[in-house]
């Protein structure tokens, strides 16, 4: 019997050996790269280098954001207390004085700071950092350098799709915006590091810069001297406007080679950000109704009409009307009476779904902030006269970056082209990993097309966008001016009424035998003495010469 149990006794000593030999085998080649990494991190810091996992491109491959550099220097206080015993003096003296220096605050003989069980992070200036990096032989204390997206600009276009959080109370933005899908696409990406080695000592080495070479970045279709070549000439040239919007797209693949306002600072004002659905399109709506007229085939552009001057504004001196036109001279001159009748003829499901089908009623692009167009009235009829003043673009909001899907679809045969920011995901040496396709719909015919991309040249020829025009070149457009009255707070907190107007360009043009789509939106004119024709249609032209110029035509 007690022969038994010792047999028992040794297998179950037999298999605990073994089980443990087996554990010590696992940990020995399974999960040794993971242990070491582990027992390491214990006599490592590793500090981030930038704030942002990834690099964002233009569409040549050059860095599209600006980067401030910020110095820190860092003290480990378990370290720093107990290690510091034989540090010469003097450095030790260096370097509370250095930092005392620099921010009186910053006193390490105070309690507060070494008494803390964490790293100890000191913001400091170049000036300190290059002092505080030569001292000698001082334990639990290193410096470091790291790049910060410069965010003054937030509301550019860079800052925009590269913040994933909201200005106002810093959450997370919606998560079907664009900014959020890049944020979940990019966050396993590793952000650029420094790693500092601690010797049992207390010393601290720096160690290489930690590149990931597996990391993806994003590609934009942007070109970035273009769109700052742009920004030069608004906040130059044309300084005395509140806000200017300007957007360049390659009208065959909708891809945005610029999409500028002259100030950053303020909520962009090509995706409409802060206001409510947009802005009233004004005239540049009339080529909606053209479209509509022309695609039933029931009117032609020689087709007269009479205008009485009912809807025609004073400062054009129109009080009494054009009187009869054609339906291309009421085009070129933009004769509002003629267009509302026309958009009646038309009828509102024809503008409805041609409005649809351009994307007026919809995020272009999606970003958080970003409006989408919206009717005043839903379902404006003739007999109450709402049908009229929506033909002529006052009941109805839609954002810069949708409108430019109106003549973009006239230069593009026809084809709407959704506007595209995102050229591709690239990898470390600008390769493509994934691109982005075109997406592309049919909306109106080949002969609609011809004839509104004829009718938009005599507009810059000589009708109301004369000074878009740049000399011997393929162009067309249409110019469009607003009105609108808003509700603001007056200097005594007061809500009053006020009047404003807006100036519009929407327009095609060729350059390097490559047709482009641009659009100009200049926000609170002059309304006495200023339209889209002596606004928009000049910045037009230089953005134009521009574009010319850079392509080397």
């Amino acid at each position: 019997m007690k022969r038994v149990r010792c047999n028992i006794l040794l297998l179950v000593f037999i298999f605990c050996f073994f089980v443990i030999y087996l554990r010590i085998i696992n940990i020995q080649y399974n999960q040794a790269d993971e242990l070491s990494v582990i027992a390491d991190s214990q006599y490592m810091y590793k500090e981030s280098t930038e704030d942002l996992n990834y690099k964002l491109l233009d569409c040549n491959g050059d860095n599209l954001l600006k980067y401030d550099k910020e110095y820190k220097a860092v003290i480990v206080p378990n370290v720093f207390i107990k290690n510091n015993m034989d540090t010469d003096y003097e450095e030790f003296l260096k370097l509370l004085y250095i930092l005392k220096s620099y921010n009186s605050k910053y006193d390490l003989t105070d309690k507060k700071y070494l008494n803390s069980s964490e790293k100890l992070y000191f913001d400091i200036d170049k000036q300190t950092f290059e002092k505080l990096k030569d001292l000698k032989g001082i334990k639990g204390f290193y410096t470091f350098e790291c790049s910060k997206v410069n965010r003054e600009e937030a509301w550019g276009i860079e800052n925009l799709i590269t913040n994933p959080k909201s200005s106002n109370d810093n959450s997370y933005k919606h998560k079907d915006s664009i900014e959020m899908y890049i944020y979940n696409k990019f966050k396993d990406n590793k952000a650029p590091s420094v790693d500092f080695n601690v010797d049992i000592d207390g010393n601290i080495k720096r160690n290489e810069d930690q590149v990931p070479n597996n990391n993806k970045n994003l590609r934009l279709t942007i070109d970035k001297q273009l769109q700052d070549d742009i920004k030069d000439i608004l906040q130059n040239k044309y300084n005395k406007y509140e806000q200017v919007g300007v957007i360049v797209m390659d009208s065959n693949s909708g891809k945005i080679k610029a999409m500028v306002q002259k100030d950053d600072t303020l909520p962009n004002i090509n995706i409409g950000a802060e206001t409510l659905n947009g802005f009233f399109p004004g005239s540049i709506f009339k080529t909606i109704v053209l479209e509509g007229v022309l695609e039933q085939g029931n009117i032609s552009t020689s087709t007269k009409f009479k205008c009485n001057g009912t809807h025609e504004n004073k400062k054009n001196k129109r009080e009494k009307g054009h009187g009869e036109l054609s339906v291309k001279e009421a085009f070129v001159v933009s004769c509002n009476d003629i267009y509302s009748q026309l958009g009646i003829k038309a009828g509102f499901p024809k503008i409805y779904e041609l409005c649809e089908k351009q994307g007026l009623f919809k995020k272009a692009i999606g970003f958080d902030r970003e409006q989408s167009g919206e009717l005043g009235i839903k379902n404006p009829k003739a007999e109450d006269g709402s049908l009229g003043i929506t033909s002529i673009g006052q009941n109805i909001r839609i954002t810069p970056i949708e409108a430019i899907g109106i003549v973009n679809t006239v230069i593009n045969n026809g084809n709407y082209v959704k506007p595209q920011i995102i050229d591709a995901y690239v990898d470390k040496d600008n390769k493509e990993l994934q691109t982005i396709g075109v997406e592309e719909s049919k909306v109106i015919s080949p002969y609609t097309v011809n004839t509104i991309k004829d009718i938009m040249k005599e507009v810059v020829e000589r009708g109301t966008g004369r000074l878009a025009k740049v000399k011997g070149l393929e162009m067309g457009g249409k110019t469009g001016s607003t009105e609108r009255i808003e509700v603001i707070k007056s200097k005594d907190n007061n809500e009053e009424k006020k009047e404003y107007s807006d100036g519009w360009f929407i327009g095609y043009f060729k350059a390097k035998d490559k047709y482009y789509s641009a659009i100009v939106f200049v926000k609170n004119i002059d309304k006495n003495t200023e339209g889209g024709g002596n606004t928009a249609a000049p910045i037009f032209k230089d953005v134009v010469e521009k574009v010319i110029k850079y392509k080397g035509e």
